[in-house]
């Protein structure tokens, strides 16, 4: 058996994991960012402890780059005040089995590869679309870290040049990304916009507008809603391109609770991929959904445990 422990912002995901990615058990704690950084990694150290006493190893999925030359995770931008934390040290030094962390969207990545619907590839890129826009590389059937850890970061590619901040708040580095396209937040923002031009529409009689309530709309042929799906596709669509040629891969596989969309939000970035990647990849490009939902962060930690294990 193998501990798999899925840290985020809001809550730590945390259980035990058969060889087959069967969850054997599972529980989950609030994270309580406010705390601080010592409050968690003390509360960390207990869940390793108790999960090392009843497995084989420890993998762990944490937001933010996560360097493997030092075992380091760097600024994560859910936990005010943590800056640079030897993590892997400091888990490892309360466990007796091994203990292997990376960044969170790289397991969920990685859950794909070892079970999911990337098991028969080499070679896949994963997207997930939630909050952010998160991603990893599979090569060769293991996770592209980068030289520092940073790979992947499918959310930081630059799609709209002349992109002003929506608010004062959002770093120039993110400005004209595709996670503040295509994210939640964006998508919030991208309805509310097209909404204008459509007095008639379902959107504006929503009083805390989320992207479900835009899928909704959608389903019920509302033109603004189907036109920010359409228009969110064509932006993943374009940004997948661009990676996929500098990858040379053809298969993406997609998670996150925004994938879950009305199917034109995919299927226009599927179309996407037809007409503007290269001819070289074009004709195999797809998009396939992934096999795992929220349960991809703690399945892929396990299994990234259990790589590390077999490792060393």
């Amino acid at each position: 058996m193998y501990a798999g422990i899925d840290i985020g912002g809001t809550s730590i995901k945390y259980g035990i994991v058969a060889s087959d990615g069967e969850i054997k058990q599972q529980s989950s704690t609030p994270t309580n960012p406010t705390s601080g950084k010592d409050a968690i990694i003390d509360q960390l150290q207990g869940i390793v402890r108790k999960l090392s006493t009843e497995t084989e190893s420890v993998g762990v999925g944490f937001p933010s780059v996560v360097n493997p030359k030092d075992g380091c995770v760097y600024h994560p931008p859910n936990l005010p005040g943590w800056g640079i934390v030897p993590l892997v040290e400091l888990l490892q030094s309360v466990s007796p089995v091994p203990v292997a962390v990376d960044n969170d969207a790289n397991v969920a990545a990685y859950a794909e590869a070892a079970l999911g619907a990337g098991k028969n590839d080499s070679h896949f890129l994963y997207i997930t679309l939630g909050t952010g826009v998160g991603g990893g590389i599979i090569v060769n059937h293991r996770i592209f870290t980068g030289e520092r850890g940073g790979g992947g970061e499918c959310g930081h590619i630059l799609i709209n040049v002349d992109a002003e901040p929506e608010e004062d708040t959002v770093m120039s580095f993110r400005t004209g990304t595709l996670e503040e396209a295509v994210g939640r937040h964006g998508l919030i923002r991208m309805a509310q916009r097209i909404a204008r031009q459509y007095p008639d529409s379902l959107l504006h009689h929503v009083a805390e507008l989320d992207v479900k309530d835009i899928s909704d709309a959608a389903v019920r042929h509302d033109k603004a809603a189907l036109a920010c799906l359409e228009r969110a596709g064509k932006l993943l669509g374009l940004g997948l391109c661009s990676m996929l040629a500098i990858l040379d891969m053809r298969v993406v596989v997609v998670g996150g609770g925004v994938s879950q969309s009305h199917p034109i939000f995919l299927d226009t970035a599927r179309q996407m991929l037809k007409t503007r990647s290269l001819p070289t990849i074009a004709p195999e490009a797809e998009i396939r959904p992934a096999r795992f939902g929220s349960t991809a962060g703690l399945v892929g930690a396990a299994m990234l445990g259990k790589l590390h294990l077999e490792q060393h």
